[in-house]
């Protein structure tokens, strides 16, 4: 029976029930626990001429006392705009450790209560509380200048199968060009590499998309990244799909596949990148310049791949269950950064744990966030100067 039926029931029976004898009551609030299924103590008070059932309805529910002062709710804040306003189920893992990296650098300081109460609040919660501010900050867009390479279709295996995101080494590649809405003459693009694993990614800006430049580009990404590279993913661009890339693979070792044709979710862990490492900092203007050129890489080489692996968390999906043919449900891991994943993993040595754990220790969130935002600032001057 439904809470509607319910409270219908209720409506019916509570008028017959006050105006009959003692036997008769016992009659009717026997049949009115069988049908409304309530205990015989619950149904006897609020069959109560003093009980008012509609209470709720006409007045709605007390609302509950706020755990989460403005204090807490601030140092929430904070924290949500130094990592780029992730959602809760994202934010809330990492809320003691940035709390834990922004106290060793003296850049905030709270109490043990307001610590506590970080420690407990929930995803939904501060999904709630952060609802106001994630009505200020809406960007969504779109443009694609990816073109289909016209060889090696048969040398390059499809990948057909999901990824094995248990194995550390398989990373996701794509170009994201900034042309403006132009795509005539020769301008910048970002090349984004996603490891699958851990989310490890990183991005180096090279001027126009010729196959030489995108191998260099990848080979120096390999011999950056903590862990040992096995396997490379692409679209089906030009820029990927051609005979330098194929021979590169070969002399390095690498696995390499390409995903299906007009199947924009068989990169859906670099092309969720493209947006927040890259579209979401230097928009979607044109850099066409050597001096940008520069600019761009000093920003993707130095703070911004530190604050996106070492701070900036990110889920795996677990599972996924569809619900009435049309409703999809999922399930998330917990949140954790990149360089936590890597520490986890057991797939990397000790040597290289150390190193990046000192790495980790010496860095300052707030000052790569600050830096960060300099260096885009200037970039998209040298833009409007240009224009």
């Amino acid at each position: 029976m439904t809470n509607m039926s319910k409270q219908e029931l209720i409506k019916t029976i509570k008028p017959r029930y006050l105006k009959s004898r003692k036997k008769e009551k016992t009659v009717i609030l026997n049949e009115f626990c069988r049908n409304a299924g309530y205990s015989r103590k619950y149904a006897i008070e609020i069959l109560q001429a003093k009980c008012d059932y509609r209470r709720v309805a006409r007045i709605g529910r007390k609302p509950r006392a706020r755990i989460y002062d403005s204090r807490v709710l601030a140092a929430a804040i904070k924290i949500w705009e130094l990592l780029e306003y992730p959602c809760g189920a994202r934010l809330q893992p990492m809320l003691l450790p940035a709390l834990e990296a922004l106290t060793r650098c003296r850049e905030l300081s709270v109490s043990d209560d307001i610590r506590d109460k970080l420690k407990a609040i929930s995803a939904k919660t501060l999904d709630r509380r952060l609802a106001k501010e994630r009505e200020l900050r809406r960007l969504k867009r779109n443009r694609g200048t990816t073109r289909r390479g016209s060889l090696l279709k048969s040398a390059i295996p499809v990948r057909i199968t999901d990824w094995d995101t248990g194995e550390i080494g398989f990373m996701e590649m794509d170009t994201v060009a900034h042309n403006g809405g132009d795509p005539s003459g020769e301008h910048i693009y970002s090349l984004d590499m996603a490891e699958i694993s851990s989310g490890w990614s990183e991005q180096i800006a090279v001027m126009g998309k010729g196959e030489r430049g995108i191998v260099s580009a990848v080979n120096e990404i390999k011999s950056v990244v903590p862990f040992k590279l096995q396997g490379l993913d692409s679209d089906g661009g030009s820029e990927f799909i051609n005979w330098h890339m194929v021979r590169y693979c070969e002399r390095a070792g690498l696995f390499f596949t390409r995903s299906r044709p007009d199947r924009k979710n068989d990169n859906a862990y670099v092309e969720q990148k493209n947006y927040t490492h890259i579209r979401q900092r230097l928009g979607y203007g044109r850099y066409d310049t050597a001096a940008q050129l520069r600019m761009i890489n000093d920003l993707y080489r130095q703070e911004l791949r530190l604050f996106s692996n070492f701070f900036r968390p990110v889920m795996k999906i677990l599972s996924k269950e569809k619900i009435n043919n049309s409703v999809c449900r999922k399930k998330y891991d917990q949140a954790k950064t990149p360089y936590q994943r890597l520490m986890e993993s057991g797939q990397i040595g000790e040597e290289q744990k150390m190193k990046l754990k000192e790495l980790y220790l010496s860095l300052n969130p707030v000052q790569l966030r600050k830096a960060i935002d300099e260096k885009i600032e200037k970039i998209k001057k040298t833009q409007i100067k240009q224009s």
